[in-house]
């Protein structure tokens, strides 16, 4: 079996860590690795690799492993699976420390197991009321006239955040997320204005956005500033992370008693054992995000998961179904907003409405074109846009220039991918402006890759190369909107941005927003929720290059990563889907 897995490996069918996991089951103990137990310790840390926390035995038992018709790769009936995986001492069961854990049907990595365990225990303990009454929480917020009406779902939600100490609140773009925020930490800080509160998101980008968002809602002279927090942080800086450590953890709670983080959806499970951990018990928590956005890069739909996103409704909702709140309305965009009803429509997976709202335009430009590589015609008017960025006459008025719109890419490779486009961009305009060639010149935009915690530059941040007379310097903005620059040789790890991946544009929002899709319809990437993410980034205009086929292929693939926390938080267990 390892033989196959190395040759399958090398073809590019399988990832390599995948294979030295597997390796490692088969020497950790040969006598009782059988080939049936090496290839599903492949399986399962291949679909780690790929977002899942586990695979379920049955939906993929009587098939192949990993697409192949190999005979050597076939797997067997979940009861023969079972039956081999509960001999083996290498596979463990609740309790037991071992490489792989089986639970029932699901098979995992002992450590995704062991997180999926600690969070929903963590999340269950948290269903418990705050102690502060509904009547005087509703009073409260009658009394209050800061920020816009609210609707009914908001009203709902700011009273399920009040009363608990665990909530969820989830929304589409302009669903007002933030006016129910504002609104509800106003609410508490009238019941105690004591309460210390901290603001949060996944990547520096999203918290910025967060802190400007809320800003934006509150008049000039709101006592409500005085209060808040001056910054919104990354979750990781908010946890103390260094040298792969986490300063407050269960010994050491965080020192708050409101924690907001937002675009929850890019929250994996690991970070989010790590953020429950790190809780005090009287510490309110409150998630904000879009479920129907892309999940986190690493293992988990934690979000999805909570809100029991995509599983059939039951007569009974459990407990944690009191602590959601989803909010319905759409205050950014018209009822008859051509990216509003795309967005809808995608999301519910109709292809056909998909494509003729994208062929009517109005405000929507499909491009059909079927070459390997973008033409003229189509980054033509964001090579406009890019222009801008150079004609500017400082670095605040060249990242305004570059805020304004967005080239995204499903995939980092290929000649629709985040690389070739950036390369083909500078290459382009530095021949407009009669400059060499270069890797770093005075308007190229960047994108940070990596946390730098001393430098407060974050994953997902980005800047402007700007020479302002003494060499080029890089411009960020901090979380005050002011700037700041930094050496060139002091930067971590980073990429140019006049392309981005449609993950990393996550928590951002662009007036124009083209997304460029592979021309395969066989792409992992193409998938219901990356185009309705890309699309929500866009303002007034959304562009799209893709065949029709990968545009019908793309709206009815839905993601499904394999988890059990929905199910450990009392939703109804899916029915397993066998392999065709």
């Amino acid at each position: 079996m390892i033989g196959k897995l190395r040759q399958l490996a090398r073809q590019g069918g399988l990832e390599w860590l995948s294979f030295h996991f597997a390796e490692f089951v088969a020497q950790r103990s040969p006598a009782v690795a059988e080939p049936l137990l090496i290839l599903s310790a492949a399986l399962v840390c291949e679909a780690n690799q790929r977002g899942s926390a586990c695979i379920h035995l049955a939906e993929l038992a009587g098939g192949f492993a990993f697409a192949s018709e190999d005979a050597d790769l076939a797997l067997p009936s979940t009861a023969e699976w079972l039956d081999c995986l509960q001999r083996s001492p290498l596979v463990g069961t609740a309790g037991e420390r071992c490489p792989l854990t089986l639970d029932h049907e699901r098979l995992y990595l002992h450590r995704n197991w062991w997180y999926e365990c600690r969070v929903a225990e963590r999340i269950q303990a948290r269903l418990v009321p705050s102690g502060l009454p509904a009547p005087r929480i509703e009073q409260v917020d009658a009394g209050l006239s800061e920020g816009t009406p609210l609707d009914d779902d908001q009203r709902q939600s700011i009273l399920r955040a009040a009363s608990s100490q665990f909530s969820v609140i989830s929304g589409g773009p302009g669903s007002g997320k933030t006016s129910t925020v504002v609104r509800m930490l106003s609410v508490l800080l009238q019941l105690d204005p004591t309460t210390r509160v901290a603001l949060a998101a996944p990547t520096g980008k999203a918290a910025a956005r967060m802190l400007d968002s809320i800003e934006r809602q509150l008049d000039a002279d709101s006592p409500l500033r005085a209060q808040l927090p001056d910054e919104a942080t990354t979750l990781h800086r908010l946890l103390g992370y260094r040298q792969h450590r986490f300063g407050f953890d269960a010994r050491q709670n965080l020192p708050f008693d409101c924690i907001v983080i937002d675009e929850a959806s890019m929250i994996d499970l690991q970070l989010m054992h790590h953020l429950l951990e790190a809780l005090a018990p009287d510490t309110r928590l409150i998630l904000l995000g879009d479920r129907d956005q892309l999940a986190s890069v690493a293992a988990g739909n934690v979000l999805g998961d909570i809100t029991g996103h995509g599983l059939a409704a039951s007569g009974n909702e459990p407990p944690i179904a009191n602590a959601l709140s989803l909010l319905r309305h759409n205050y950014r965009f018209a009822s008859d907003s051509a990216i509003a009803l795309l967005a809808a429509r995608v999301n519910q997976g109709d292809a056909p409405m998909a494509e003729q709202l994208m062929a009517a335009g109005s405000g929507l430009t499909w491009h059909r074109e079927q070459d390997a590589a973008p033409g003229a015609g189509v980054i033509g008017p964001w090579l406009a846009d890019c222009e801008a960025v150079f004609a500017s006459t400082d670095p605040a008025a060249a990242l305004a220039a570059f805020d304004r719109s967005q080239i995204l890419c499903a995939v980092n490779f290929g000649p629709r991918g985040v690389f070739a486009l950036n390369k083909a961009i500078s290459d382009k305009l530095l021949r407009r402006n009669g400059m060499a060639p270069d890797d770093y010149f005075h308007g190229l935009p960047l994108m940070i890759q990596r946390n730098d915690y001393e430098l407060g530059l974050f994953n997902g941040d980005t800047g402007i190369l700007w020479d302002e007379g003494d060499g080029l310097r890089a411009w960020f903005r901090d979380s005050t909107g002011s700037l700041r620059d930094v050496a060139l040789n002091r930067l971590p790890e980073h990429l140019p941005a006049w392309a981005i991946s449609v993950h990393k544009s996550q928590g951002s929002e662009f007036d124009r927003v083209l997304l460029l899709l592979p021309d395969d319809v066989g792409a992992e990437v193409l998938t219901r929720e990356l185009l309705y993410t890309a699309i929500t980034r866009a303002r007034h205009e959304f562009g799209l290059l893709a065949s029709p086929e990968v545009l019908r292929h793309t709206v009815a693939r839905l993601t499904r990563r394999h988890s059990g926390l929905a199910v450990r938080l009392g939703w109804p267990e899916s029915a397993p889907q066998p392999s065709a």
